[in-house]
């Protein structure tokens, strides 16, 4: 991986899969990624999840979807 951690400036071990800053083994940490939800037998909402996605800590990923009705 060729970039610097966003926070101390050392080597890059991992970018976040949220935002993209390059981060250390020092600063990377771990959150659980959504990459898809559907709705399964009888109506139940599940998802497809990685749980230990990295993340830099420093961006905060969203709880819920947020509107952007400019985009349409």
């Amino acid at each position: 991986m060729a970039g610097v951690c966003w926070v101390c400036g050392k080597p890059a071990e991992a970018s976040c899969r949220f935002c993209g800053r390059f981060v250390c083994k020092d600063h990377a940490s771990k959150y659980p990624y959504f990459m898809a939800v559907y709705v399964g037998a009888a109506n139940t909402p599940k998802a497809i999840v990685v749980a230990d996605a990295i993340w830099c800590g420093i961006c905060r990923p969203q709880p819920e979807p947020i509107e952007m009705p400019e985009m349409y």
